[in-house]
């Protein structure tokens, strides 16, 4: 079973509004001091870059979940560079669509930034190490990596 997705279109509108403040405050500023039009618009460019980066980051990644021969793979790829979270289905120890109250290290593999709608948790121990997983695959998904039968 695999699932692929793609960062969502809120994402995206939500970074062009930003660019359009970022804009809006760099001719402020750029307006502001016209002796220093040139802070003005390195600010303006530091800030169109750190966007960017956030936009890259986040927005542009294709997510593949893979449920195959009893282990979980999940990739976030990001142009040529991808982080990948493996584990098998017995070291699942809880999957919850409520967020535990634990301090493990967490992986973020979820698609929307704001939403969360059909977020699941889920709680894993490789190597000894207790992980927790969050991300928005699909109820069926869900179910088979907790173990249930009835599809």
């Amino acid at each position: 079973m695999e699932e692929q997705r793609t960062g969502g279109g809120r994402e995206f509108v939500f970074s062009v509004l930003w660019a359009a403040v970022m804009l809006f405050f760099g001719r402020i500023l750029t307006a502001s001091l016209p002796d220093y039009k040139i802070i003005g618009v390195a600010v303006t460019i530091l800030l169109y870059c750190i966007l960017g980066f956030f936009v890259l980051t986040r927005y542009a990644a294709i997510y593949t979940f893979t449920l195959e021969n009893d282990r979980v793979h999940i990739v976030r790829s990001i142009g040529h560079r991808k982080k990948e979270v493996d584990f098998a289905l017995s070291q699942v120890k809880s999957v919850s669509k409520t967020r535990p109250d634990t301090r493990l290290r967490a992986y973020n593999m979820r698609t929307s930034v704001f939403s969360k709608k059909d977020v699941y948790y889920i709680i894993y121990e490789k190597n000894g190490i207790q992980s927790l997983l969050i991300c928005d695959i699909s109820r069926k998904m869900a179910d088979k990596i907790q173990g249930k039968k009835e599809f």
